[in-house]
């Protein structure tokens, strides 16, 4: 039985993920961050303050992933954490003035990027792909567990 690896979707997916992930890693090098940490800074500016846990929902991530991510960025001055004054265990993260600015930073890497990934491609066809993709996370957050 011969079996081949590049056919399958899960494969290709895997691997423009890792092209992604690079190419995010090494444009924002420039600014000491990672792209783990910048969808952290992403989330804040987003929707605000919010505690450790919930962050750590929001990109599917290990608790032990979340705290190095945040203590990076607490090194470099993007956020602050404090407790909460309902639950002393809750740690709350918010964005500081250099967070928000790289945020603005960083969403201009983001267009860029998705310029350059969706080079080729006609509107409608970008719609369809992530829809399709869409789909697929649906599909793996069932199978994990996570709705």
């Amino acid at each position: 039985m011969e079996r081949e690896i590049q056919p399958l979707l899960g494969y290709n997916i895997n691997v423009i993920s890792h092209f992604i992930q690079n190419i995010y890693n090494e444009k924002l090098s420039e600014y000491g961050l990672t792209h783990s940490q910048s969808k952290v800074i992403y989330f804040l500016a987003k929707y605000g303050e919010q505690s450790q846990s919930e962050l750590q929902k929001r990109l599917y991530i290990k608790a032990s992933s979340m705290n190095g991510i945040v203590e990076s960025l607490l090194k470099n001055k993007c956020i602050t954490k404090q407790t909460c004054t309902k639950d002393k265990r809750t740690k709350i993260i918010k964005l500081t003035e250099k967070g928000i600015h790289l945020d603005e930073t960083i969403w201009t890497l983001i267009q860029e990027m998705e310029n350059e990934i969706a080079k080729g491609f006609s509107s409608e066809e970008r719609q369809v792909i992530v829809s399709w993709l869409q789909k697929i996370q649906e599909n793996l957050k069932i199978s994990a567990g996570r709705t």
